[in-house]
Formats: C-alpha cells, sequence, structure tokens
C-alpha cells in the first residue's frame, strides 16, 4: 500500500504521513517549500520501516492545463518510488488572517487559486489513476461549519471542500472509490498558547474536552478513514475538534 499526502512537510501532514506509515503504507511526502522538513518526515517514515520519498510541487500555478501536468507529474513521481497509489490525503492548504474590509476581488481569487482550485484539481487527477478500493481524504475545517472572524475566504473554501467530498463520492462511489473528509477544530501545536492565549482560552470552554484536539487526533482518524475498516464509509465529513461542535449555539 502507499499514499500520497499533500503539504506533509510539517504539522498535521507530517502526522498524517507518519499515522499512514504506522499503518502499513509507503509515503509520498508533499512540500512546495520546506525541503528540509520533507526529508525529516522521509526519514522518520523510513525509520519505521516503510519507504518513503520528499516530493516537490507548486500546486499554485495559474494555468489549467499546467496545474492539471503538475498534478499528473507529482502523482506519476509517487507511483514510481513508492508504487502504485492507494490512498490520496489532500492537506496542503493556506490559512491566512484576512479582514473583511480587505477582501476584494483580487484576495478572493489569490486564495482560491492558493488553495480550493489545487484541491480540486489532484483529486480529480488522483480519481483517474485510483483502482477500485482506492481513498480520497480531505482535510476540511470546523470553520467550514462554522466560521471565525477574519477568516472568511478560509472558511467558505474549506465549506466547499465539505460538499465537494459529497459530490465527488457520489461521483466516484460505482468505482469502487472513497472520497471522506475530516474536519479538525483547533490542533494544538508548540508556543499556540502563547501566541494566542484567548483563543485557546475560549476553545477551551466551548469544546466539551475542554481543550484542543492534537495533530495525532486528528491523523488517527484519517489512517482509520483510509483503511478497509471504514469500507462503508464515504461521502461524509468528520469532526475531530474535542466535542466543539456538540456545544450549544445558543
Amino acid at each position: 500500500m502507499s499514499a500520497l499526502v499533500t503539504g506533509a512537510s510539517g504539522g498535521l501532514g507530517r502526522a498524517v504521513a507518519i499515522a499512514l506509515a504506522a499503518a502499513g503504507h509507503d509515503v509520498g511526502v508533499h512540500y512546495r517549500s520546506d525541503h528540509e522538513g520533507a526529508e525529516g518526515v522521509v526519514h522518520e517514515v523510513q525509520g519505521m520501516g516503510r519507504h518513503a520519498v520528499a516530493l516537490h510541487a507548486d500546486l499554485g500555478v495559474d494555468e489549467g492545463d499546467v496545474l492539471d501536468a503538475v498534478c499528473d507529474d507529482l502523482l506519476t513521481r509517487c507511483h514510481d518510488a513508492v508504487g502504485p497509489v492507494t490512498v490520496v490525503v489532500l492537506n496542503a492548504f493556506p490559512q491566512d488572517h484576512l479582514d473583511w474590509d480587505d477582501l476584494d476581488t483580487a484576495m478572493w481569487d489569490a486564495f482560491h487559486r492558493a488553495g480550493l482550485r489545487p484541491t480540486t484539481a489532484l483529486l480529480h487527477r488522483a480519481a483517474v489513476r485510483l483502482a477500485r478500493g482506492g481513498v480520497v481524504v480531505v482535510i476540511g475545517s470546523i470553520e467550514g461549519l462554522r466560521p471565525a472572524p477574519g477568516h472568511t475566504p478560509y472558511a467558505v473554501a474549506k465549506a466547499a471542500l465539505h460538499h465537494l467530498t459529497a459530490a465527488a463520492a457520489t461521483e466516484l462511489g460505482p468505482r469502487g472509490i472513497r472520497v471522506v473528509a475530516v474536519a479538525p477544530g483547533l490542533v494544538a501545536r508548540e508556543g499556540l498558547e502563547t501566541a494566542w492565549p484567548e483563543g485557546v482560552e475560549r476553545w477551551r470552554k466551548a469544546s466539551a474536552l475542554g481543550r484542543p484536539v492534537t495533530a495525532e487526533e486528528v491523523a488517527a482518524t484519517v489512517a482509520f478513514l483510509a483503511s478497509p475498516a471504514a469500507s462503508g464509509i464515504t461521502g461524509t465529513t468528520i469532526p475531530v475538534d474535542a466535542g466543539w461542535s456538540a456545544s450549544p449555539g445558543w
């Protein structure tokens, strides 16, 4: 088994690559700019007895035919390095804070070009290659369910990914390909409480478990959804949010 994970040079993408390796996958570690980080993940995966390769690709190119070619090339290099891809995890996505008053058309276009557009393109190109039993896991967000101030383009794009998951699952189900998504809540990381103490405190009060989630918890959910144990799950988005979405909204 082999998997391609986009945006896997650190953070959540790294945790997903490690979780899939632990589940028996060889891993293509995609990165855009952090070559050193990607190579570090490769060494971690290899230390677990699995094959891995760092794969550079800039998925933010403008021309549609060029983007399709970039996606096809990435998938081909992954196939050649670690074998036929059975799982694709679409994790790479920008998250910028943009004030509402600054959201002109150019800002919307830039965000779409950097995030939603390459995700949809890579899903489409991956589905051409996946055999029956293949799985695409899309990384959405709880902001696709309820937006936060200053994150409007991000929240809108993630909501679109949740709907894309359902639409693609409907299209690809007859081919035996599953498409599922996870919607992580606030993910703990080093320095988060120092950088955003008021946000972390609000999250603790709002979530049923009283804490953020870890990247490892989200990654474990991804690995489960990609496994045969989840063979009956497709077209849905699973929140991994420490019970934030269970909290009363009024």
